[in-house]
C-alpha cells in the first residue's frame, strides 16, 4: 500500500509539474512574412511562438499592420524582418517606437542587393535564393542564441540541420537546371531576381519600379521573350496580372502560379525549378 501511495504521489507531482510547464508562455517572435516564419521555426523548433504580420493573400509592399498587431508585437522578444521590404520601410519608424526593447533582426544583413531597374530599385525578395537563405538562417540563429542562450545547443543542432537541407536543395535545383535550353522566364513582379542570378537565368519582369508597364515596355518584353524562346510565365496572385492574356497569346508561354510569400519556402523554390526544367523537357519531346 505504501508503494502504491508513493506512486500516486509521484504521478500527481508529475502531472502538476506538466500543467505548470504548459502554463508558461513561450517567448514570442514576430516576423514580417511567412517565409521568415519557416526559417525561424526550423531553427527554434517549439522553443518559441512565431507570429506573422502580413496575412496570407496580402502584399507586403502595401500592407498596413493593424493597431492590434502593433500592440501584440510589443510583447515579442524578437522582431524579424526581411530588410527594407515594402511596409518594412514605411512602418519602421513606428515599429521602432514599439520595439525599442526588442531584438530586431535584419535577415538580409550581409546580402548584396541586386537592382531590378535603371533607377537602382532593388529586389527585396532576398529569401528566393539558397545562397541568401544560408545568410538569412545564420542571422536568425545568431539572434536566437543571444535572446535565449540557454537553448544555444538546441538551436545549433537545428541550424546545422537547416543548413544541410538548404545545401541539398541547392544541389537538387542546380542539377535540374544544369542543361535546360530555355533559361528565361516572364514574371509580373520581379520576385525571382536572386533565383535567376544564382542559376544563370534571365528574368523578364513586367513591372517597372512598382508601376504598370507602358505599352512600349510591354511590346519590348514580348519581343525579348520571343527572341529568347521563353516558355514560362510565373503568376503571383498578390499582384495584378491584367496583361497575362496578351502575353500568353503573343508568346505562347505557359503560366505557372507561384507564391514566394508561402510558408513552405523550399517547396516554392522547387516549384520554380521544376517548371523551368519541365518546359525544356516538353520542348525536347
Amino acid at each position: 500500500m505504501k508503494i502504491l501511495r508513493y506512486i500516486a504521489l509521484f504521478t500527481l507531482a508529475f502531472i502538476l509539474a506538466a500543467c505548470e510547464e504548459t502554463k508558461r508562455e513561450k517567448p514570442v517572435v514576430t516576423v514580417t512574412i511567412e517565409p521568415l516564419r519557416y526559417f525561424v521555426e526550423q531553427i527554434a523548433g517549439d522553443r518559441v511562438s512565431v507570429t506573422t504580420l502580413v496575412p496570407k493573400g496580402s502584399s507586403p509592399e502595401t500592407y498596413e499592420p493593424t493597431a492590434q498587431q502593433m500592440v501584440n508585437m510589443s510583447k515579442s522578444v524578437m522582431f524579424v524582418k526581411v530588410g527594407n521590404l515594402g511596409f518594412e520601410r514605411t512602418w519602421m519608424e513606428k515599429l521602432n517606437t514599439l520595439t525599442s526593447h526588442i531584438t530586431i533582426v535584419d535577415t538580409s544583413e550581409g546580402i548584396e542587393y541586386v537592382s531590378t531597374s535603371k533607377r537602382g530599385v532593388t529586389d527585396e525578395h532576398t529569401w528566393m535564393s539558397t545562397k541568401n537563405a544560408l545568410v538569412i538562417a545564420h542571422n536568425i540563429y545568431l539572434a536566437l542564441t543571444k535572446v535565449d542562450n540557454s537553448s544555444s545547443v538546441y538551436y545549433k543542432e537545428r541550424y546545422d540541420s537547416l543548413v544541410a537541407s538548404i545545401n541539398r536543395l541547392n544541389s537538387s535545383i542546380t542539377q535540374k537546371l544544369k542543361n535546360i535550353d530555355n533559361r528565361s522566364f516572364i514574371i509580373y513582379h520581379p520576385a525571382l531576381t536572386y533565383f535567376a542570378q544564382e542559376y544563370s537565368l534571365t528574368q523578364l519582369a513586367l513591372e517597372e519600379d512598382g508601376r504598370e508597364p507602358s505599352a512600349a515596355s510591354l511590346a519590348k518584353l514580348i519581343t525579348n521573350a520571343k527572341k529568347l524562346d521563353t516558355k514560362i510565365m510565373f503568376v503571383q496572385k498578390e499582384f495584378d496580372n491584367r496583361n497575362k492574356e496578351i502575353i500568353t497569346i503573343e508568346t505562347g508561354v505557359k503560366t505557372i502560379d507561384i507564391n514566394p510569400l508561402d510558408y513552405n519556402w523550399d517547396k516554392q523554390m522547387t516549384l520554380v525549378a521544376d517548371a523551368l526544367a519541365d518546359s525544356t523537357t516538353v520542348e525536347q519531346q
